[in-house]
């Protein structure tokens, strides 16, 4: 089966067409061909990613125990497995120094052995956690009951609160440390104790951050998001996935209704330009 993309470059007079065996995305100025990883897990979310084992963990709504459970699928074999011994999973996430993966439930923290393909519940112990990210060997955390962002200290033993401020719905810590967040305010971003809202964009759904920048799903789109206040419109999005982060050489991986896909980068294609006049 062939796949076309069709789209208009500056000029009107010519039609742009690609011409593809796999279905193909356009994010910006990018080419991206799609691949589905697994359509087996209802309502996935919360993408984690590690590489090196090439694992992708998630969380899913699982009808055989009326709740969400959690789940991985390997991005090079497509194989899958559910991950026992937690319910009410909400949140996910991967230390990339150390490999090890994580999981928030409504009664505290949890982690998970790759051996026995188990998670345990090993602190913040009747906390209700709803996100968590880890970043420069550091945990943080959106707790469920107050919406207010904390961070864990002694390895789950303790906590802080990292800013006042509640009714926090979406976050993300960059590679700098910075705090990007979203309340029923709008957008902020916490640098050296101040937090500075943003001017330009009033929802973010989703954060996807790499070592040099920070993305927001919006919309109308998909901003980078500066911690000075500002954001920039840098692409459309011809779907609106319920997860998406970053992968291994420029790959993306996003969910969206009952699969989970990724997008690898064209780098090289053909490109048909044909004339209107000889349509």
């Amino acid at each position: 089966m062939l796949f076309l993309l069709l789209f208009l470059p500056c000029t009107e007079a010519v039609l742009r067409v690609i011409v593809a065996d796999t279905p193909v995305r356009r994010i910006g100025s990018k080419l991206y061909k799609e691949e589905l990883l697994t359509d087996e897990y209802k309502d996935a979310k919360e993408l984690a990613y590690d590489s090196a084992s090439r694992n992708l963990y998630f969380m899913y709504m699982d009808d055989s125990i009326q709740n969400s459970g959690r789940a991985y699928v390997n991005v090079i074999t497509k194989k899958s497995s559910k991950i026992y011994g937690i319910e009410k999973n909400k949140a996910t996430a991967v230390d990339h120094e150390s490999g090890d993966v994580y999981f928030g439930s409504e009664n505290g923290l949890y982690k998970y052995d790759p051996i026995e393909n188990l998670a345990s519940n090993i602190g913040l112990f009747n906390i209700n956690i709803f996100k968590i990210i880890i970043r420069s060997n550091a945990m943080y955390y959106i707790d469920a009951d107050n919406h207010t962002i904390y961070k864990v200290l002694n390895n789950g033993k303790g906590t802080v609160k990292v800013a006042n401020v509640d009714s926090v719905m979406e976050f993300e810590v960059d590679f700098e440390n910075r705090i990007h967040f979203v309340t029923m305010d709008g957008v902020f971003c916490l640098k050296n104790g101040e937090i500075i809202k943003n001017n330009d964009i009033n929802i973010v759904y989703h954060y996807i951050s790499d070592e040099l920048k920070t993305f927001g799903v919006s919309d109308d789109g998909l901003y980078e998001v500066y911690c000075n206040g500002t954001a920039k419109r840098v692409a459309d999005l011809d779907f609106f996935p319920k997860s998406i982060i970053f992968g291994d050489y420029g790959d993306i991986f996003y969910s969206s209704d009952n699969k989970i896909y990724r997008l690898k980068p064209i780098h090289k294609y053909t490109v048909y330009n044909i004339h209107r006049n000889t349509l």
